[in-house]
Parts: C-alpha cells; sequence; structure tokens
C-alpha cells in the first residue's frame, strides 16, 4: 500500500508497526467501526497487516470498494495524529 504520505506519518506508521498497535485504532481519525469489522473479519487485525496488502488485494474482500479504499488512505496519511495508550 503506498499511499503519499508525510514524513512525520511514516515514522508514526514506524512506530505503529513496532509497537503492534491494533486496527481499531484507525477508528481514532474517522475509520467506521463497521470497517475496521470488516478488516478484521478478513484476517488483518494490526496495523502491520493492512500496510503489508496490496491495494488489489484489499479490494478482493466482499463489500470492500473504492468508498472503504479512499477511507483506508485517508486514514493513513492522518496516521501521525493518533494516540495509542
Amino acid at each position: 500500500m503506498n499511499a503519499q504520505i508525510s514524513e512525520e506519518t511514516k515514522v508514526a506508521l514506524s512506530t505503529a508497526i513496532a509497537e503492534k498497535h491494533s486496527i481499531s485504532n484507525l477508528e481514532q481519525v474517522g475509520v467506521s467501526q463497521r470497517l475496521i469489522n470488516l478488516l478484521q473479519t478478513n484476517g488483518i487485525n494490526s496495523m502491520e497487516d493492512l500496510l503489508n496488502k496490496e491495494r488489489s488485494d484489499l479490494m478482493k474482500i466482499q463489500h470492500f470498494g473504492v468508498k472503504q479504499m479512499e477511507a483506508v488512505l485517508r486514514a493513513i496519511s492522518m496516521y501521525h495524529t493518533v494516540d495509542d495508550q
């Protein structure tokens, strides 16, 4: 998944992988619980799982379309604002 992201976000995403952040953190940047549940149902439980997926793999998920992809990409680009506790 290669969205264009800021250096600040790259650092935050690296930390998310190292600290095994849950995919549910995406709710803090506007991803719906429904979309998070959809990702988790398909074995995507951590930020590392998500970032290791290709866009084409995500698009193969039933009920995952362009709007969901846009939401995920927007959330990734804003991940530096997530406060993981």
